[in-house]
């Protein structure tokens, strides 16, 4: 028997081809809260150092292509909306989804390295809820089925995303190792 899990990374790589996005979801985009990525990750902005030789490269825009076309303030699915999408950031991208009460919850775009350890993937990415529950605590329904949509949305632009986007993502389990380890959390 399939966990749940298992059974939302099944759907979420089979239907990509079946993705329809709502326009009225699209058009009903909001203004960005200003204060969100604050209020998702409780102002902690800790990270570890670049690695070696990374200082002086340009930061690359946020990858909104990967999220196409959705925007900021789109509704993702019923009582959720993306509110941000960071720059890749070692080795992750953070998307923030609200619901309508305001909570604010922050998942991050991985690579999928054929070992993914998020709640739902896709071929090429990686979807992990970062609620600081290491794997074991249960997700919210509706936040699971917003982070589902959120994956399907990815899986029908991942193979149309510059190689660099993908390139720059890294498996979760090596963002640990190697960022964690440095500041004890992840952003």
């Amino acid at each position: 028997m399939l966990s749940r899990r298992e059974l939302i990374g099944k759907a979420a790589v089979g239907a990509a081809g079946a993705l329809a996005v709502s326009a009225a979801g699209v058009a009903s985009a909001r203004a960005l809260h200003a204060a969100a990525d604050d209020v998702a990750d409780g102002g902690d902005r800790r990270t570890a150092a670049p690695p070696p030789g990374d200082a002086d490269a340009p930061a690359a825009p946020p990858p909104w292509g990967l999220l196409n076309p959705l925007v900021a303030g789109a509704v993702v699915a019923p009582g959720w909306r993306l509110v941000d999408l960071s720059p890749v950031q070692d080795g992750s991208c953070a998307v923030t989804l609200e619901n309508e009460r305001g909570r604010a919850h922050r998942v991050h775009l991985c690579r999928n390295d054929g070992t993914p350890q998020g709640l739902v993937y896709t071929r090429g990415v990686d979807l992990v809820v970062m609620n600081e529950g290491h794997g074991d605590l249960p997700t919210d329904e509706g936040l699971a089925q917003a982070v589902a949509a959120l994956a399907h949305v990815v899986a029908a632009n991942e193979a149309k995303a510059p190689d660099r986007v993908l390139a720059e993502l890294l498996p979760h389990a090596e963002r640990l190792h190697r960022f964690a380890s440095v500041g004890g959390k992840l952003r």
